[in-house]
């Protein structure tokens, strides 16, 4: 957390406009990905709304228990999966996803205008460090470089943290390959400067040397 939290410049238009609305979220979602980060380090735009839940959900009394998803056009439709376009002067993406496999290592911090619920950087570093693997988009390496540079989260503690919320199927290694390889999607387009710090950080990690994280739980947030 920094003390800007949360960044809301780093909104579209739109979804500034939404932001008081988001209160109607149930308390059991928390704010993950891009935007969560961004509300955080305030290093990029970021548009989409992505909460992820502890629990499996009812989609159909979620979907009616929110005001603002009334009239909203509903984009997927799935077991534990909501996601929804919401028009606010421009186009609101706002999706829902029950992943009771994703243990939080940290409280979410829990924002005072809106009680909004927002992961912890500690638990945005260990999924970031996971997607990355996943998908070649520059986003995901600006936002693994502005853990590092501005949120001061380690790479090290990053792949713990992946480690701790993954468990035996997450492989950090993958990771180091991916953040020292940019021949892939749109990576080519990141700043040089920013390739250097990710593949010195990637050779710099030791494996073997880990820090260890202890899980604190998520029955509480901090109100900011």
């Amino acid at each position: 957390m920094t003390e800007l939290f949360p960044r809301l410049e780093i909104l579209p238009p739109s979804q500034r406009r939404i932001w008081p609305e988001l209160c109607a979220i149930p308390k059991d979602f928390v704010l993950y990905e891009g935007t969560a980060l961004a509300l955080h380090l305030g290093h990029r735009e970021s548009a989409d709304f992505d909460f992820f839940g502890g629990r499996k959900f009812d989609v159909r009394a979620l979907e009616t228990g929110i005001p603002f998803l009334a009239g909203a056009k509903i984009i997927q439709r799935a077991e534990d999966t909501l996601t929804a376009i919401v028009q606010r002067g421009g186009p609101v993406r706002i999706s829902f996803f029950g992943v009771p496999e994703l243990p939080p290592l940290e409280p979410p911090l829990v924002v005072k205008d809106n009680g909004l619920q927002v992961a912890s950087l500690l638990d945005l570093a260990g999924t970031k460090a996971s997607v990355i693997q996943v998908r070649a988009q520059a986003r995901d390496y600006i936002d693994m470089d502005a853990l590092m540079t501005l949120g001061k989260v380690s790479l090290a503690t990053a792949l713990a943290a992946a480690a701790k919320i993954y468990g035996p199927s997450f492989n950090p290694q993958i990771t180091l390959k991916a953040l020292s390889y940019f021949d892939d999607g749109n990576l080519r387009d990141l700043a040089e400067a920013m390739k250097l710090r990710l593949v010195t950080a990637a050779r710099e990690t030791d494996l073997d040397h880990l820090p260890g994280i202890e899980p604190t739980g998520r029955d509480f947030g901090h109100e900011l």
